[in-house]
């Protein structure tokens, strides 16, 4: 827990810093700071995992691209939720991109949180926090998506790489 708190004041205090507002409610992320994004939520995700004895997760490309191509998606659809206008499901969006294995869970979101204030919202909710600390999970895709308002469309992806895919994931790291 104090591991947590920890994480989340770094990331609270350090992320400030790296984005700036739009109205006083929006924030806007410039293309430099995507690297820095996903890392905070990745320490912030393992922390969480780590309060229920989940191995931590790595990051992975191939899920965050699939989470990027459907936040953009949702945003052309109007509505946060876990079908793509083609009807794809994360399993599909996923493979797509190229992940080998399963996707655990995908937790969406249409806000103007940052994001640091939507991983509190989703740890918050506990679907969204149980999908999080499922220890089959392995890896974890951040996307987004924001409008010229600043509205942001977020999408977390979780998977358990196949055990092949996980060994070549983690010698290409």
């Amino acid at each position: 827990m104090v591991r947590l708190v920890f994480v989340f004041l770094i990331a609270t205090f350090g992320l400030s810093a790296c984005v700036s507002t739009l109205d006083g409610r929006a924030t806007l992320i410039s293309p430099r700071e995507a690297d820095a994004i996903r890392l905070t939520q990745l320490d912030l995700v393992n922390a969480v995992r780590a309060q229920v004895g989940a191995p931590p997760v790595t990051l992975s490309a191939e899920l965050t691209s699939a989470a990027a191509t459907h936040a953009r998606d949702m945003a052309a659809q109007l509505r946060a939720w876990n079908f793509g206008s083609d009807r794809s499901s994360p399993q599909t969006r996923a493979e797509r991109a190229g992940f080998v294995g399963i996707v655990t869970s995908e937790n969406v979101a249409e806000t103007f949180l940052n994001n640091v204030e939507i991983f509190q919202a989703w740890v918050a909710d506990p679907r969204a926090r149980e999908a999080m600390q499922d220890p089959s999970a392995t890896h974890m895709g951040l996307g987004w998506y924001q409008e010229a308002n600043g509205k942001l469309w977020w999408v977390m992806d979780m998977g358990a790489a196949a055990p092949a895919a996980q060994l070549a994931m983690a010698e290409s790291q």
